[in-house]
């Protein structure tokens, strides 16, 4: 996995082998067009030729292959997101990369005629060689394309050979920018047309800055909808990045769209017993007009390759599919060619990502920290708290720090068991943050954590993007309660005498926290002038050198944040089926509109037999009528073997 990290001022061991590491990722970033024109990409030019390839009777089988939230994973992963070890390969969890995803697509591809392969967003700026190789033919865009700010997109999008949409950004005020990115494409050659769009929250939770503006997805896609059915398109599918529930609701508040691939929330769809699986491949909601509009999104890490295979009768709509993730393992074979490319990147850091700063007795968890405390959030929050309290030789002394977080959004994955490295470190702290020590008042504390348990403030009505995780700090809070109540019940910080006191309303306390958080990110911090601000050095280095100083970490929860909700998801499901079965009826997916839970009085479990039916049917009435169609019936014909693409 290749990340890119701003160098720390720092002037140690840690602060130049950062230098040498973004000096290298920046290489790879910018590639000249004479690096990239060794990696072609043949997809485009079929398309640019935009023969027709749609039946004379207008049935189309279509093979739809995707990815989203990648985050420049270029290796392997194992289950928490970090590379893989020797003892993740012997054992089989090591999952991804892009030679396996270039062997898994092409086998898709040969084996269906007509197909396009699309990504989700969140790929991350060092991939644009990566995405041209495999392929891809079209992408939208995530959040955190925007990190590095918008003239780094200015540079990065140009070099990609497949075309970038988005439907619910205003560019304004920076035209250049605009001109890269178009709300929806055309492909001539099959009929069909796909609409882009990005959560509206992108503003909050990325550095997009000011001369770029998200609005609202449901009316600026349903705008383009009309368009393209203005110009006789009936095929209409959308390409997200703004999550399973959101784009849920988009369905139900939209018509005209079939399909709609997903990313940003890191959604496995599929299997219900697969401990991971938030709903069903694909999930099916009613939109408007009461037609179907399918839903699937495909995890993140390149865990997955998403693989739907979809039927468009005469009139545009799908009445039928087949398919599921590919689960991306070690029987999987990397494209040798690549593979070769992807060496010759690594060479010059390496020896420096394998650097050993620890060990781990057990595994971190990264996965629940967007719901509760984590492992993982324990750690990063507690060395964060370290670094502020510990004195820096030469400098004057600082005020003491009482506490801190950070969101839960800036934690991109958990550590294995054993070894902790380098690059482990930068996976799970890709961004470059800094850490910085400034002042809050025990009120604004307090409607922190109210806002942050409540999912809002209260007067400005901001929404909260993301959990936090602290250190120093422990609360108790109810997330139950109507929007109306007070959720947070009870904060407490630890002073320099290791007693907790309650958190004072008048009292003014020392935190440390990002610099992504304090300038407005996920809407955890409400917006103040004036902050005296002390500049820390970078989160992945205050973590390295916090686990090389304690040697071997253990991962522990000690209750410092308490939801006296009941659980949201259920929890040890994953050795006992029986009960995950049984609780799946009662439990939602985070963030499913409540419009949605009325059609299922039966609860979720009623869902997926729902949709499992009305698949059923759909094969059935397809085969019933194909002698009386010029229907290409290799789609289902021979699907159990297609399936398996290894074969």
């Amino acid at each position: 996995m290749r990340f890119l990290s701003a160098s720390s001022p720092d002037s140690g061991r840690m602060g130049r082998l950062s230098r040498v590491f973004s000096t290298v990722l920046c290489l790879i970033a910018v590639a000249t067009p004479a690096t990239a024109s060794v990696l072609p990409h043949t997809r485009t030019a079929r398309r640019d030729v935009a023969i027709p390839v749609v039946p004379n009777d207008g049935w189309l089988n279509l093979t739809v292959i995707h990815t989203n939230d990648v985050h420049s994973r270029v290796d392997p992963a194992n289950e928490v997101g970090v590379s893989c070890n020797d003892q993740d390969r012997a054992t089989g969890h090591c999952y991804g990369g892009t030679a396996r995803h270039k062997t898994v697509i092409e086998r898709l591809r040969k084996a269906n005629q007509h197909s396009l392969l699309l990504d989700g967003g969140d790929e991350g700026n060092v991939t644009a060689q990566v995405m041209n190789e495999l392929g891809y033919d079209l992408g939208t865009i995530g959040n955190h394309e925007w990190d590095n700010g918008p003239d780094n997109l200015g540079h990065y999008w140009p070099k990609l050979k497949f075309p970038i949409v988005c439907a619910n950004i205003d560019f304004t005020k920076n035209p250049e920018l605009g001109k890269l990115v178009k709300p929806y494409h055309i492909f001539e050659d099959l009929g069909v047309a796909i609409i882009g769009y990005i959560t509206n929250t992108t503003g909050d939770i990325s550095n997009a800055g000011t001369s770029v503006s998200f609005s609202d997805p449901i009316p600026a896609v349903q705008k383009y909808v009309d368009e393209l059915e203005a110009k006789g398109i009936k095929r209409i599918l959308a390409l997200s990045h703004n999550g399973y529930g959101p784009d849920m609701d988009l369905a139900a508040n939209t018509h005209g769209i079939d399909l709609i691939v997903g990313g940003h929330s890191h959604s496995y769809l599929g299997d219900p017993k697969n401990p991971l699986s938030q709903g069903p491949y694909p999930t099916i909601i009613k939109n408007l007009k009461g037609e179907n509009t399918l839903i699937v999104q495909a995890f993140c890490w390149g865990r997955y390759i998403g693989h739907l295979d979809v039927v468009f009768n005469p009139e545009g709509k799908i009445v039928s599919w087949k398919g599921e993730p590919i689960l991306v393992e070690n029987s999987i074979p990397g494209d040798p060619r690549l593979l070769k490319e992807i060496d010759g990147w690594r060479q010059e850091f390496e020896e420096w990502g394998q650097t050993v700063l620890g060990e781990a007795s057990d595994s971190f968890d990264q996965n629940s920290c967007k719901q509760r405390e984590c492992t993982m959030g324990n750690l990063v929050a507690d060395a964060m708290l370290q670094v502020a309290r510990t004195p820096i030789v030469g400098q004057s002394s600082r005020p003491w720090t009482d506490f801190a977080f950070i969101n839960s959004g800036g934690i991109r994955s958990g550590l294995p068991t054993g070894n902790i490295t380098i690059e482990m470190i930068m996976t799970t702290s890709p961004f470059g943050n800094g850490l910085v020590q400034t002042q809050f008042t025990g009120d604004e504390i307090l409607k922190l954590l109210e806002a942050v348990s409540a999912g809002r403030y209260k007067k400005s009505q901001r929404v909260v993007t993301s959990n936090i995780q602290i250190s120093g700090l422990r609360f108790v809070h109810d997330s139950s309660r109507p929007a109306s109540d007070a959720h947070l019940i009870k904060a407490e910080y630890q002073g320099h005498d290791l007693v907790w006191r309650p958190i004072s309303k008048t009292a003014v306390y020392n935190v440390v926290t990002l610099d992504f958080v304090l300038k407005g990110g996920d809407n955890i911090v409400e917006p103040k002038e004036r902050r005296n601000e002390i500049i820390l050095e970078l989160l992945d280095k205050a973590l390295m050198d916090y686990i090389e100083s304690k040697g071997k970490i253990s991962p522990y929860l000690d209750g410092r944040i308490k939801d006296l909700a009941p659980p949201k998801t259920p929890e040890s499901l994953a050795a006992d089926p029986e009960k995950r079965d049984r609780l799946l009826s009662g439990v939602w997916p985070v963030g499913t509109p409540e419009h949605v839970k009325t059609q299922y009085p039966g609860g979720f479990q009623e869902m997926i037999e729902s949709f499992a039916r009305l698949q059923q049917s759909g094969l059935e009435a397809l085969k019933a009528e194909e002698e009386y169609m010029s229907v290409d019936n290799t789609l289902f014909g021979d699907i159990e073997t297609r399936q398996e693409v290894w074969a």
